[in-house]
């Protein structure tokens, strides 16, 4: 039955009051009546009301002191994170103009390439001013024997003016002398017990341009003729002649070849040798049983040629690979190397040669790219700090009139402290075919980027 609570006299009059025990639980009492507990209700309604809202207060405050230490935490990470990562190197802006063209001044004059042949012409240190489209191997005959030569004096070095060891002629050099002649090779007459100087070989292989001398060098500098042919194609992988392969020491075999712009690099190397540059500027050259016996290169002494070597082969035509003395319209005189293949005569190679010479003297032109310690660049990092970037070098190219250079800073990226005149990378210069790298400095110190700049930094 349910329980009545026991009736106590009211303290006013006529009132009756029922008393009830709360079970504990917010709002209801254990007979399951709900409503704010005896001390809420003996207070005034608006002490309630501001408890309430004090308590929910202290849960906001609290609820938002966690999102503040949350918050904080995310952002000391973000910055840890900050300070760790890769910084991001910077490379330098380009301040030199990219391209430069001929002066107005100086009209555009066309090439004289040869009519259905390739060719190139090209400087004393082997760069190649210009060339015809599309170069492509082909036999080069005997001006393979330039290459003969270099290796010869690579595995026997010669001085100027000495002629080297002596070389006895035996019965097996003869009969290769008489077999070449019979197939109406070029040749030296040779006889057994003859003694030939490494000089005299090497006079024989460049001016008379003898086949037989060829296999004689071959054998004197490595052995055998595979040693040797070894010996040449190490030496064109040496100068970089990616087009030119070498089968023989005298040209004769087809696959034998090179490329006008490769010959012109072989005959910048050949130049750079003073014996070398002696034989090929020679008119004639006398041994003892073969007699006196003139130049093949028939131009020497015309336009200012001085060498180097001519070729012909039955299944490319006439190879001619010649340096010249060349005035410029300024008055400076230089030195061109140039390179005809495929024409079908040797006088057609050597008119081809020479009017590429002369359209040289009045078209060719010596630009000036840059100076040293010229600015070309400069570095400016995101954490403070900069540096102007300058030449090492002075850069004076010959240009064909019309030609455009066109450079290129290539700089390593900068993502710590640099010195001051520390070395950072290249000015690339292309002109026509050819190519230079000059190096380039920093004026002044870049520092590290600090902890603070690393702590704090936004991009980089």
């Amino acid at each position: 039955m349910p329980t009545t609570a026991a009736s106590t006299p009211s303290t006013g009059r006529g009132a009756k009051t029922r008393v009830s025990s709360w079970s504990g639980t917010l709002g209801r009492s254990s007979t399951g009546s709900t409503g704010p507990p005896e001390q809420d209700r003996l207070r005034p309604a608006s002490q309630v009301t501001t408890g309430r809202h004090v308590s929910r207060l202290r849960v906001v405050r609290f609820l938002g002191s966690r999102q503040l230490v949350l918050a904080a935490v995310v952002v000391l990470a973000l910055l840890a994170i900050n300070e760790f990562r890769p910084v991001a190197g910077v490379e330098a802006t380009q301040t030199i103009d990219p391209s430069a063209a001929s002066s107005p001044s100086s009209p555009s004059s066309p090439i004289p390439w040869p009519t259905g042949a390739q060719a190139a012409v090209g400087t004393a240190n082997g760069n190649v001013i210009a060339a015809t489209p599309g170069p492509r191997p082909a036999p080069i005959g005997s001006v393979a024997k330039v290459m003969t030569a270099l290796a010869v004096l690579d595995a026997k070095p010669l001085t100027k003016g000495q002629v080297g060891p002596a070389v006895t002629i035996g019965p097996e050099d003869v009969t290769e002398y008489q077999q070449r002649k019979a197939n109406q090779e070029s040749v030296v007459e040779v006889r057994a017990g003859e003694q030939l100087t490494e000089y005299q070989l090497l006079q024989g292989l460049l001016i008379p341009s003898a086949n037989n001398f060829a296999s004689l060098l071959a054998r004197f500098a490595s052995g055998s003729m595979d040693a040797f042919v070894k010996r040449m194609n190490d030496k064109a992988k040496e100068l970089g002649l990616k087009s030119t392969a070498f089968a023989d020491a005298a040209g004769t075999a087809d696959q034998t070849v090179s490329t006008p712009g490769d010959m012109i690099r072989l005959g910048a190397e050949a130049l750079n040798n003073p014996v070398l540059l002696d034989i090929v500027s020679q008119l004639q050259a006398a041994f003892p049983v073969g007699g006196t016996i003139p130049n093949v290169n028939y131009a020497l002494g015309q336009d200012g040629i001085f060498g180097i070597k001519t070729g012909t082969i039955s299944s490319e035509g006439a190879i001619y690979l010649f340096a010249g003395n060349v005035q410029l319209a300024s008055g400076r005189k230089v030195v061109v190397i140039g390179a005809v293949q495929g024409l079908p005569t040797l006088d057609g190679a050597f008119n081809s040669g020479r009017a590429l010479l002369r359209a040289a003297h009045t078209s060719l032109e010596l630009r000036h790219v840059v100076s040293r310690d010229q600015t070309v660049g400069r570095y400016t990092v995101p954490w403070g700090g900069s540096s102007d970037v300058v030449s090492t070098a002075d850069l004076d190219v010959l240009v064909w009139t019309g030609t455009v250079l066109r450079m290129k800073l290539q700089t390593a990226a900068v993502d710590s402290a640099v010195s001051a005149r520390a070395e950072v990378g290249k000015l690339h210069v292309t002109v026509g075919d050819a190519s230079y790298d000059i190096r380039v400095t920093t004026t002044d110190a870049i520092e590290a980027p600090g902890f603070m700049a690393k702590l704090t930094r936004v991009g980089w």
